[in-house]
């Protein structure tokens, strides 16, 4: 009998399968890519054991290539060897959707593979694959094997989150939590997102039936969000259909098309000493630091508290009068501030912090508003602010480099003035999670500096980028399947974090001679080593609390701002005991549809949070405003009357010039007797129906400007929308008065709607 193996060389892992010749399977496995490619390679054919017999072998996936040519395998691509495998058993297939760990494919059939058939793919991005999910179960704490049972643990609506990129997701993700929305309506919001993915990568109805394979069809919270999603596209109920082995249907198919072709090749593979990247000098050594004391404190001492809420991870801070550091707390959020909270006051507890009289309260970082209200605080700052005046203490002249959990920071000082300041915008590469996610797909640990240690040892370095971490984990992938060490990717991972951040968030600013790195991530002597070499002879300082300046800051200007004044502070005994009631709700009241927590505590009146205007803050008592913008909107369309016209219906969007030039376009179809139907109020609706039909990576109107056509479409006519190249006459060729080349192309693009 003649067996044929078919090997499936992912991104993340290895699958392989060992069919006979009438293409009954008889072995399969699936092994996580860990060092490399290659070792995961062997392990798997080292598993299957009895390679006696084998006459063919079918290879496909992304490290296809590392099977050598004299083995004479058969190499194929991905949807040829999925749509292979699935139609073996299953011809009468449509759609076959396949979400692997950094691709998705959607392959359109129709009588099978005899007819020309369609691939649609991802870009260049992680959302709506296994890396977007795994990414997001880690920064919340939850196994992959937990994730989907937890998921449909969910009732009700589950909130929206980002379905185009991970790191917007994740933002979402961190106010839902600040929220106090429930770890199951999370798990099945990234469900969901998955799913609009999906959906927006089809760009149309699904020809049935449809059929998912891959790794993320093992978790039934994806296959029921999916076949919603696609119920409501398709416009009819229906249920995705997940086959038998469907985790391993491209390796089956990459086995049957083998079939007819004479290999030969020999296990275990050998690892290619050939160089595949440049090599760089390696990460210079340096002096570690101590670790993170835990500080006792000593006696009845009156103090000065600070708290700093953040994305990833909770600090606070007790300062004695003169500004010392008597006690600190580090630990992660896990997506619970209100539990982070109750830890971090025990633990502080433990340090003796209930024979401190906190004479001052300050809360700073993405969450400041809601544990503000829990712990009664004096002064709540936003996180530039605090970490500026922390820094300060050390050196009063130095810029400031901020690094947190998912984001970055930058304050440049002139004589000691603040002079500029600079974020990340929208992605977490440069950030402690960028690193803390790429080290866990390495299975390497960060906290307890086995990281550092790896990279020193590295004998060079090599260039990963400066991307974005689901790009990076593709680098990182490659670069493992090329056989490059462990101790080269850390080190060169270290190097990514440094030239990132100077890169992305300084830019074309001018740093200072003198410079301080602040925030958790300066822990890992790798980063600050990397930085050190990035930043030449600069005079660079790293705090011995960097991990917590953010709180020290607030702790500070709390002493500064309540000098004489009563603290407010409800103390650590009861906000460690006391009950927190957090729920949440939609707000039905306007189009924005806003998810409201409401924050109930035993001692104080209800506390609301999440709403876009002031409708549910119990501390304005404040109307809704009427602004010089709402007398603009009124302008814009005082002359269109509704219902007048008998002539066909036009519709106008409210987008890019169409809505500022609405006075005109309005009087010129009230003159041929048009009915004119404008579209709505942007609400968050059309902005994920906008981010799921714009492709290209454009500015924010151009992007909304798809879903306020698509809110017309069925509705009109026609859509007016006129081609505009200059608003105002030339002024010579040097001053031309040219519109944005998107505006101009806008009314050719929204064709494609």
């Amino acid at each position: 009998m003649n067996k044929f193996l078919g090997l499936d060389i992912g991104s993340s892992n290895v699958k392989a399968c060992l069919i006979d010749d009438s293409g009954d399977l008889i072995r399969k496995e699936n092994v996580r890519i860990t060092a490399d490619a290659v070792s995961a390679v062997n392990e798997a054919t080292g598993k299957i054991c009895d390679l006696e017999g084998i006459t063919g072998l079918g290879v496909s996936g992304s490290g296809r290539s590392i099977i050598p040519s004299h083995y004479n395998p058969g190499l194929y691509t991905s949807p040829l060897a999925v749509a292979a495998g699935l139609l073996e058993h299953n011809p009468d297939a449509r759609t076959i959707i396949q979400l692997g760990g950094h691709s998705t494919l959607i392959i359109r059939l129709e009588e099978g593979l005899k007819k020309p058939w369609k691939v649609v793919t991802n870009p260049l991005c992680a959302a709506g694959t296994g890396r977007f999910i795994e990414q997001q179960a880690y920064r919340l704490g939850i196994s992959l094997e937990d994730f989907s049972r937890l998921a449909l643990e969910h009732q009700g609506a589950a909130p929206r989150i980002a379905a185009r990129c991970s790191v917007f997701a994740k933002s979402d993700l961190i106010h839902l939590q600040q929220k106090g929305v429930s770890l199951p309506s999370m798990l099945y919001a990234l469900c969901e997102s998955v799913a609009r993915m999906v959906s927006s990568l089809n760009g149309g109805t699904f020809d049935e039936p449809v059929y998912l394979v891959g790794g993320l069809s093992a978790a039934p919270a994806i296959v029921e969000a999916l076949s919603e999603a696609i119920s409501e596209r398709n416009g009819h109920p229906m249920k995705v259909t997940v086959p038998k082995d469907a985790v391993f249907t491209e390796a089956f198919g990459a086995a049957l098309l083998s079939r007819g072709i004479k290999s030969d090749f020999a296990f275990p593979l050998n690892h290619s000493d050939s160089q595949k990247s440049f090599q760089s000098p390696r990460l210079a050594g340096t002096a570690c630091r101590n670790p993170r004391n835990e500080l006792i404190i000593p006696a009845p001492v009156t103090g000065y508290l600070g708290v700093d809420v953040g994305s990833t991870s909770t600090k606070a801070v007790i300062l004695d009068e003169t500004g010392n550091v008597l006690a600190k707390n580090y630990i992660m959020t896990s997506g619970r501030p209100v539990e982070a909270i109750r830890q971090l006051f025990n633990n502080l507890l433990k340090a003796n912090a209930g024979s401190v009289k906190i004479a001052g309260a300050g809360v700073t970082g993405s969450g400041r508003y809601l544990v503000g209200t829990l712990i009664g605080a004096d002064l709540v700052k936003n996180e530039i602010t605090a970490q500026t005046r922390g820094a300060a203490e050390i050196d009063p002249l130095a810029d400031i480099i901020e690094i947190g959990g998912q984001d970055s920071k930058l304050v440049i000082k002139r004589k000691g003035i603040v002079v500029d300041y600079q974020m990340n915008k929208s992605c977490a590469a440069g950030t402690g999670s960028f690193i803390d996610e790429l080290a866990e797909m390495l299975g390497v640990k960060v906290t307890d500096g086995e990281f550092a240690r790896l990279a020193f040892k590295a004998p060079y370095t090599i260039d990963l980028g400066t991307r974005c971490a689901a790009f990076m984990g593709q680098s990182v992938a490659m670069a493992q399947q090329e056989g490059v060490s462990i101790e080269v990717i850390t080190a060169s991972l270290a190097n990514s974090i440094a030239k990132n951040y100077l890169s992305k968030v300084v830019g074309h600013r001018k740093l200072g001679d003198r410079v301080i790195l602040t925030g958790a991530v300066f822990y890992n002597d790798a980063v600050v080593s990397a930085f050190r070499e990035q930043l030449g002879e600069k005079v660079i300082t790293v705090p011995e609390h960097c991990e917590v300046s953010g709180a020290i800051g607030a702790a500070l200007m709390a002493k500064e701002n309540t000098s004489g004044k009563a603290s407010k502070f409800r103390g650590f005994e009861q906000v460690a005991s006391q009950n927190c009631d957090l729920s949440t709700f939609i707000c039905q009241s306007c189009d924005n549809n806003c998810t409201i927590t409401r924050m109930s505590l035993e001692t104080a009146e209800p506390t609301y949070y999440g709403s876009r205007c002031d409708r549910y803050d119990s501390r304005s008592g404040m109307k809704k405003q009427v602004t010089a913008f709402d007398e603009r909107e009124k302008l814009l369309f005082e002359d269109n009357k509704e219902g007048s016209g008998k002539g066909p219906v036009v519709g106008i969007p409210r987008a890019l010039l169409t809505y500022d030039f609405a006075p005109l376009l309005v009087g010129f179809l009230n003159s041929l007797g048009a009915r004119i139907l404008i579209s709505g109020k942007t609400t968050s609706s059309v902005i994920e129906r906008a981010s799921e039909l714009a492709y290209s990576d454009s500015c924010f109107p151009i992007k909304l400007m798809h879903g306020h056509i698509h809110t017309l479409t069925g509705k009109t006519d026609y859509v007016i929308y006129p081609s505009a190249i200059r608003l105002d006459s030339k002024e010579g060729d040097e001053n031309q008065k040219y519109t944005c080349p998107l505006v101009q192309a806008a009314p050719f693009i929204v064709r494609e709607v």
